[in-house]
């Protein structure tokens, strides 16, 4: 534990013996997260971490991601804002079970889920659909919920609740930016406004509006990237087999040999985004085979561009003492720019032809002008290959009765053309230009009637997404390009070549696609007869929903996946189903300080049937200082409407691969260590997913001031759905075993795709330990001083790749292609001052490190070791004023210490970063931000 943690320790276990302070009491009954049930206590058997809206301010969080990265129960969470790859989407993933095991709620009920989909892919709300403006507080279950709330609640429910009853207004400024001015630069304004008393004059009305504008930051002006050199002794930066300048494929770069005067139309490489490699092998007169390799990371963001805003508004209006009506309605948009780098094109990083069963290879002319003819005389290759002979001028032949190649030609078929790798620097970055939105109405009423609480509403969501390339290539436009001999790919090309540039392009809007959610809920509790510990009440509830999704292509060279180096193919899906559901829950308070609490939910889904699932809690309270609590239930995940539902696509990994049985020991570097294409198919016969929780916990507080909880977790989940991804498939000797028919080749041997079908997979284990401390100290005339510490430990966390097979433990590793780092443990730490109208917040985040395996070290760096990941942890400060009438200044700093984040060998932890960790580590060093909020009434 690092000194900081320590002290706050300390500092919290003083408090136990200090005078206690006045709290205030309200006896409102209050319906917490988890519950249907209104009680009067807000510690229930459930664990649940509430996040106020003054807390948020205190932090200088801008978005609801930054919030909810500080919370330890939100492990890795999956991001594409943060480069501005994928789809410019956020997602929750609670006990790092998956952003479709996280149920996200606005005031109780759904949002519709992102509208871009694939198959085992997630299907989940996109964080930024959120009002932020409108938060008045975030509750988080940190326990399953499917008994209460049906589907996606296995990890756990967020649930983010607007303000009620608002009567004031305030406008509020902020701006913040890095202390190096490289980027990354936030600024936003937000306003609320409130009118009309509920209790005097039976209406209120809720009016919020936010924007925010963020500004990239290029991975070159950090280089984290180039971190590993030093770190991980034999190693290279991350680098890829296509670079630019190109190469003529199995011989030479041209820009390898400036000492060789190639010429103008050659660049030499090693000009900051590539660098040479000596193949091993020599050319006929003994000069060295050297090829370049391309640093994409360099040509990536950070931190995308980014431009946000939201309204939301609320109308309460009361028509009785028993009767009051509620309209709600938001609409959010995210538009962002995310580049990535520049598309790398070599035979089998394009589209897969499945009439050929094979990729169309990339040629140009022996007798283009751009065609390095001269320099390859000048090494002794010629256009046929030479082969080995004996003394006597006979064939040398291998045991196979083949004779061996001694020196490779390049044109050794003799039709006039030579296979070439390179990148489409010319062509720009690839830009995937994404606009997201959401629009929400909900309608309802609550009330009593005839002696029940009631709570009913209906609730239409719909998310709308829209997806623009720029900088793309179409792959047969290219081709065609190529083979006339006017396009330069070693270096820089007349007119001409930039004509065929654009006339390779595949550019222009690509997808747009929508999800809706329409739903009515209706749900009743009351008290039913008097206990020895209290009010036994009963809950009861049905839910009728309707999910739909139009996922449309607008290109038909992008729903084919023509394209060299995008996403593969990408089919219309059009599906929807409905969900029935009937749901319960009884409190019985059997004894004084005890109370045990059952609820059940029965839902039907029209295409895939029935599933029930039971929760019993149990909460005693044998003394004020002493809380114990249990619960254990059953959560269910449905599958996605792409799962059942979507055609055969075609996509690649995210990380290079190595080939365990690569045919050609000159591509160990190149053709078998690479990104690899995957088909994907969906399966109708998919059954749900299955879980069982457990969770036992106790809060202790010896005194006013201080407070303690422990709880500790187990969620057990099978049929889990998923696939298994070609790099585990292929690095995981046991699994290549067993599913080694997955992996398609060509006649050379060399992989062609890796099928990776979603299919019902085997269980999951984890489970861990939450702590949550929070403390409070009357310093007299010198003000007072709040503490709090709240942390995650992971004991387990095991999974098996297939029904029947062995687990793998993964807890406290950097994981697998389709499982996120799992760090073993992550806290937040605070102390905030107060004198009047000055205060002081100090902030510490902290994720322990993890161990990246040999293999994945392997294929992004080159050396077959595992790598241990440093700790990451931030201290963070702000301090706000509120000496001027109704009005709060504060200013504040991230990374007060200027830390870089941790550096990580792979590049798939959070949408194509590069030496960092993006799901757990900000790339901005000390970055100072400032904020102004005025109230008004």
């Amino acid at each position: 534990m690092n000194r900081f943690s320590q002290a706050m320790t300390l500092a919290l276990c003083a408090l136990a013996g200090s005078q206690a302070l006045a709290q205030n009491t309200t006896l409102d009954k209050v319906t917490v997260t988890g519950s249907s049930i209104k009680r009067l206590e807000s510690e229930t058997a459930l664990p649940v971490t509430v996040v106020t809206r003054e807390q948020i301010e205190k932090t200088g969080a801008t978005s609801t991601e930054e919030v909810l990265k500080r919370l330890s129960a939100n492990s890795a969470m999956f991001s594409d804002t943060t480069q501005g790859a994928g789809y410019a989407t956020s997602n929750a993933n609670l006990r790092g079970l998956g952003a479709n095991s996280t149920l996200v709620l606005l005031n109780g009920r759904r949002l519709a889920n992102h509208p871009f989909g694939s198959i085992g892919g997630s299907a989940s709300v996109d964080l930024n659909s959120i009002p932020f403006a409108a938060i008045e507080r975030i509750e988080v279950l940190r326990d399953g919920a499917s008994a209460v709330y049906g589907t996606d609640a296995v990890g756990g429910v967020i649930n983010f609740i607007t303000r009620k009853d608002y009567r004031s207004g305030e406008v509020s400024l902020r701006y913040g930016n890095t202390e190096a001015n490289i980027g990354g630069a936030e600024k936003g304004a937000s306003l609320a406004l409130g009118f009309g008393d509920l209790a005097s004059q039976g209406f209120n009305v809720l009016l919020t509006a936010n924007v925010q504008k963020n500004t990239r930051l290029r991975a070159v002006d950090q280089q984290f990237y180039n971190r590993g050199v030093q770190e991980v002794p034999g190693s290279a930066p991350p680098s890829s087999s296509a670079p630019f300048p190109g190469y003529i494929e199995s011989l030479i770069a041209p820009g390898a040999y400036p000492e060789l005067n190639p010429g103008a139309n050659y660049t030499s490489c090693g000009n900051g985004t590539s660098f040479v490699v000596d193949t091993g092998a020599v050319s006929p007169n003994g000069t060295s085979i050297r090829r370049c390799r391309f640093i994409y990371a360099a040509t990536l963001d950070n931190l995308p561009d980014q431009d946000k805003g939201d309204l939301f508004g609320r109308l309460t209006l009361n028509l009785n003492k028993d009767h009051q009506l509620f309209a709600e309605g938001s609409f959010a948009r995210s538009h962002s720019i995310g580049r990535i780098a520049p598309t790398p094109i070599r035979y089998g990083f394009g589209p897969f032809n499945a009439q050929k069963f094979d990729f169309e290879p990339v040629l140009m002319p022996v007798s283009s002008k751009y065609f390095p003819l001269a320099l390859l005389t000048q090494m002794g290759i010629g256009a046929k290959n030479v082969y080995k002979t004996d003394a006597n001028g006979a064939p040398v032949l291998d045991k196979d009765g083949n004779r061996i190649l001694q020196y490779r030609g390049y044109d050794n078929d003799g039709d006039g053309f030579a296979e070439v790798a390179l990148r489409a620097i010319p062509a720009g970055n690839r830009i995937n230009d994404n606009t997201n939105t959401q629009q929400r109405l909900v309608v309802g009423a609550t009330g009593q009637l005839s002696g029940w609480d009631y709570d009913t509403a209906l609730n239409v969501s719909r998310a709308q997404g829209l997806l623009n390339y720029k900088g793309y290539v179409q792959e047969a436009r290219f081709l065609e390009a190529l083979k006339t001999g006017n396009l330069n790919p070693f270096g820089p090309g007349d007119a001409k070549d930039a004509e065929l540039w654009r006339y390779a392009a595949m550019e222009g809007d690509m997808r747009k696609s929508s999800s809706t959610t329409t739903a009515f809920d209706f749900k009743v509790s009351r008290e039913l007869m008097a206990m020895r510990g209290g009010a036994m009440a009963l809950a009861a509830g049905v839910d009728l929903r309707r999910e739909s999704a139009d996922d449309k292509p607008l290109n038909a060279d992008y729903a084919a996946g023509n394209h060299i180096g995008g996403e593969g193919s990408v089919p219309a899906t059009k599906a929807s189903r409905t969900v029935k559901a009937v749901f319960s829950e009884l409190s019985m308070p059997f004894a004084k300080g005890w109370e045990a609490s059952l609820a059940a939910r029965f839902d039907h889904y029209s295409d895939f049937g029935s599933t029930f699932n039971p929760r019993a809690s149990l909460r005693f309270q044998p003394m004020r200082e002493l809380l114990l609590r249990a619960a254990a239930g059953t959560g269910f995940r449905a599958p996605t409407l792409w799962d059942v539902n979507s055609p055969p696509s075609f996509s690649n990994t995210a990380d290079s691969v190595n080939d365990p049985e690569c045919p050609d020991p000159s591509e160990v570097e190149g053709r078998c260590a690479t990104q690899l294409p995957t088909r994907s198919a969906a399966a109708s016969g998919l059954k749900p997913e299955k879980s069982r929780q457990f969770s036992l916990g106790a809060v202790i507080e010896p005194s006013a001031n201080l407070s303690v909880a422990v709880d500790y977790w187990r969620i057990a989940k099978r049929d889990q759905i998923g696939v298994i991804a070609a790099n585990t498939l292929l690095q995981t000797p046991e699994l290549y075993s067993r599913f080694k028919s997955r992996v398609h080749r060509n006649a050379d041997g060399f992989v062609l795709f890796v099928d990776t079908p979603v299919d019902n997979l085997g269980e999951l284990r984890t489970s861990g330990v939450d702590l949550d401390v929070r403390g409070r100290l009357n310093l007299g005339n010198a003000g007072r001083l709040n503490l709090g510490y709240a942390g995650t430990y992971v004991a387990q966390y095991d999974s098996q790749k297939y029904a029947g097979g062995p687990f793998g433990s993964f807890a406290g590793t950097g994981g697998d292609s389709t499982l996120a780092p799992v760090p073993r443990w992550m806290h937040t730490a605070s102390a905030e001052w107060q004198l009047k109208d000055l205060s002081l917040v100090l902030e510490h985040t902290y994720v322990r490190g993890w161990v990246e395996s040999a293999e994945s070290v392997d294929a992004n760096i080159g050396v077959a070791e595992p790598h241990a990941v440093a700790s990451t942890q931030r201290v963070n400060m702000s301090m706000a004023y509120r000496g001027f009438k109704n009005t709060t200044l504060r200013i504040g700093v991230r990374n007060l210490f200027n830390e870089e984040p941790p550096y990580v060998a792979s590049s798939s932890y959070g949408s194509h970063a590069s030496g960092y960790a993006a799901s757990f580590a900000d790339p901005r060093g000390r970055y100072w931000y400032a904020g102004l909020s005025y109230q008004f009434k």
